[in-house]
């Protein structure tokens, strides 16, 4: 009886496994005989789709890994259109757009028109009338009616009041410009907070299709700390469009707009990535794979010295405040200083006065281009001033190196120079027998008088160039060339020039205008020996981890400039004389390090009146110099009061809490 029980279970298993098999085998037939081909054709309909990943953008950090502007994480608010339904994309954009408004954040509207009537065309758009007048297919002559109308019947807005059509307008003319599609996102707002992003996401399945991404957002430290050197990022305008989208630039792209992040976009750049996207013939999405990993640009790194640079300019900033309770100087309101490596042409400072912060750039804009401050202005290249009397200490070189003067000759200062009858300028004393290590010390203008006339206006200007006065410092940033007094600049003006004004050339004053990075690179010149190096503020480009120094730049040796050591050592004492016996020596006559300077008073014009700019250069240590220091004070006075901010640079370079201290070694990171 057990063993008939047991046979008919076994029987059982092995008719419903027949049975099982049987149902494969037939659905297996199904498939691949009886709907082979509708399988093939749906195989044959899938579709895929490649949408860019976007790539981080490269950092730019000072000499020493401190950071100036680095990646802080934020979110988007993007559109794809794989999966948001084309019949609630107006809805959809009335609805985020009022979320956005109600939290005072912004939404990405670039259309070209006014917010509300009596409607016009905006110019200041990134989207121009042109563009949006052929993007809707009008003609070139279309009103800015014609415009409207167009996209109420494109948009199919009819049936939306005034307000919500502009709104909805905006957002889908920006979104046609972005060549929004299956495989290109829009970014509909950008950096959102985080409540915001809550919000949208807890009425997430009211937006299908709309995304909150994570991504990196440009966040500047310390924002006020050389912001005219690091420049900043800013979407794509209308102009810069049709080049860019053939170099891999989507719509929603930021590039440079200025400073470093201009000039090395193509290093901080990184490379998109790529995901795709299967769909079938209904438009279900089958699949997702990142087929290519997104690789963040490179990290740049300057020659700036961030804690340098913070004490240059809150020690000019001290300077021009000081100023203006000074009777000789109330009208100083603005200045630059650089410091430059000597041996190298590294700048380590570049300081403009009055400045602005990267952080609140965008919201202060209109206020700061209208200021009669000249915030934006980068005085520090582009600012050319006449250099006064810190040009001395060339032409005494130039009159050495050409035989023209020798270090003991004595030249008899009489107060008022009387070579020419009709010109015969004055000197600020009567100083007598001068050598021209004395001559530097007194700052005597007569001596300058009579060796400038010596020279002539060519040999002058000859050695003006191979200091890099008067001519560009290869810098990377754009620069002014600054100034050469003489004949060729007067007929450039439809003026003449005089032999009285080779003299004033002489003294730095006449035409001369240099810019205070030229002024730099002129007392680095001097304070190495005769060696002008290219001036640069990028020390080397490394791998966005930082683990791999992809570009170095080594300093390369412009001119030399072929002075004898024996003039050079005369010119540089004459210097040395300034600061310890001259009119500086009650600042630098107990410091702790031997200085070489020239002050500088130099008259200039602004607006028809006429001010004094106090100039200063240096150089330290005497003996084996390090770096280089100019000083421009716009409106400021005498020069001697204006020396101020170098003592603090050497202190901050050379000492730290009163103790001898090397700077560190730059490329080596500051935790």
């Amino acid at each position: 009886m057990a063993k008939q029980k047991k046979d008919k279970r076994i029987v059982f298993l092995c008719l419903l496994l027949a049975f099982i098999l049987f149902g494969y085998s037939f659905r297996l037939f199904s498939w691949q005989i009886v709907n082979r081909q509708n399988h093939v054709n749906d195989s044959l309909s899938a579709t895929a789709l490649y949408t860019p990943i976007p790539a981080a953008r490269g950092e730019v950090l000072d000499r020493y890994g401190r950071p100036f502007a680095v990646n802080a994480e934020g979110y988007n608010i993007v559109f794809n259109r794989i999966y948001m339904p084309k019949d609630n994309l107006n809805d959809t954009i009335l609805s985020l757009a009022e979320i956005l408004t109600a939290a005072g954040e912004k939404y990405n509207d670039r259309c070209p028109i006014s917010k509300s009537e009596p409607y016009k065309f905006e110019e200041t758009s990134n989207i121009s009338p042109a563009t949006m007048i052929a993007e809707l297919g009008l003609a070139h002559y279309a009103t800015v009616e014609n415009c409207v109308d167009e996209m109420i019947k494109q948009f199919k807005i009819e049936n939306y009041s005034k307000a919500q059509q502009r709104i909805i307008m905006g957002v889908r003319l920006t979104m046609i410009v972005a060549d929004y599609s299956d495989p290109i996102p829009f970014t509909f707002a950008e950096n959102v907070s985080i409540n915001t992003v809550s919000k949208i996401e807890e009425y997430s399945a009211k937006y299908p299709g709309v995304e909150t991404s994570v991504v990196t957002i440009r966040q500047y430290v310390s924002g006020s700390i050389a912001p005219h050197i690091i420049g900043n990022i800013g979407p794509i305008y209308a102009e810069e469009w049709d080049t860019l989208k053939d170099k891999g630039y989507s719509y929603n792209d930021k590039v440079g707009k200025s400073g470093i992040e201009k000039y090395s976009e193509s290093y901080l750049r990184g490379t998109n990535g790529t995901l795709k996207t299967t769909r079938d013939a209904s438009g279900k999405v089958l699949s997702t794979e990142v087929v290519k990993e997104p690789v963040a640009g490179n990290t740049v790194m300057l020659t700036i010295d961030r804690n340098l640079q913070q004490v240059a300019q809150n020690s000019l900033k001290e300077l021009i405040t000081y100023r203006q309770t000074q009777e000789d100087s109330r009208s100083a309101d603005a200045g630059s200083i650089v410091v430059m490596n000597v041996n190298t042409g590294e700048i380590l400072a570049a300081v403009t006065y009055p400045s602005y912060d990267m952080e609140t750039y965008t919201n202060n804009y209109a206020s700061l281009l209208s200021n009669s401050r000249l915030p934006l202005f980068n005085r520090a290249l582009d600012g050319v001033y006449a250099p006064g009397s810190t040009f001395k200490p060339l032409t005494a070189a130039i009159g050495l190196e050409t035989n023209k003067i020798t270090p003991d000759e004595m030249v008899t200062c009489q107060g008022t120079y009387r070579y020419f009858k009709d010109y015969q300028p004055s000197c600020m004393h009567t100083h007598g027998p001068l050598d021209t290590t004395n001559a530097l010390k007194v700052s005597c203008n007569y001596y300058f008088y009579e060796l400038g006339r010596r020279i002539g206006i060519d040999k002058l200007n000859e050695y003006c160039k191979k200091f890099g006065l008067g001519v560009k410092t290869g810098v990377e940033l754009g620069e002014a060339t600054g100034t050469l007094a003489g004949p060729e600049y007067r007929k450039q003006i439809g003026s003449y020039w005089t032999e009285g004004d080779t003299i004033q050339a002489a003294i730095g004053q006449s035409d001369n205008g240099f810019t205070p990075l030229q002024l730099a690179t002129y007392t680095s010149t001097i304070a190495n020996g005769g060696t002008r190096y290219k001036s640069h503020l990028i020390k080397e480009i490394r791998s966005y981890d930082l683990d791999k120094v992809v570009e170095k730049v080594e300093p390369t040796v412009v001119e030399t400039v072929g002075l004898s050591k024996e003039v050079l050592d005369v010119v540089k004492k004459g210097m040395l004389s300034v600061t310890s016996e001259g009119s500086l020596s009650h600042i630098f006559v107990d410091y702790p390090l031997q200085v070489g300077g020239k002050t500088g008073t130099a008259t200039t014009f602004y607006s028809g009146v006429e001010y004094n700019n106090g100039v200063f250069v240096a150089f330290a240590p005497y003996e084996k110099p390090e770096i280089a220091v100019a000083i421009v004070a716009e409106k400021a006075g005498y020069g001697s009061g204006c020396a101020g901010p170098a003592y603090d640079i050497f202190d901050a370079y050379f000492f730290y809490n009163g103790e001898t201290y090397n700077p560190q070694n730059s490329g080596v990171l500051i935790e």
